[in-house]
């Protein structure tokens, strides 16, 4: 159930931060 939240969570920020640069280590959890 947490992990849901954490994933919408980490969505909205790839989504910011992959306009800046997709090198981010958000980018292994997705």
């Amino acid at each position: 159930f947490a992990l849901q939240l954490i994933e919408c969570i980490m969505g909205k920020v790839a989504a910011h931060m992959g306009k800046e640069g997709d090198a981010t280590p958000f980018t292994d959890v997705t």
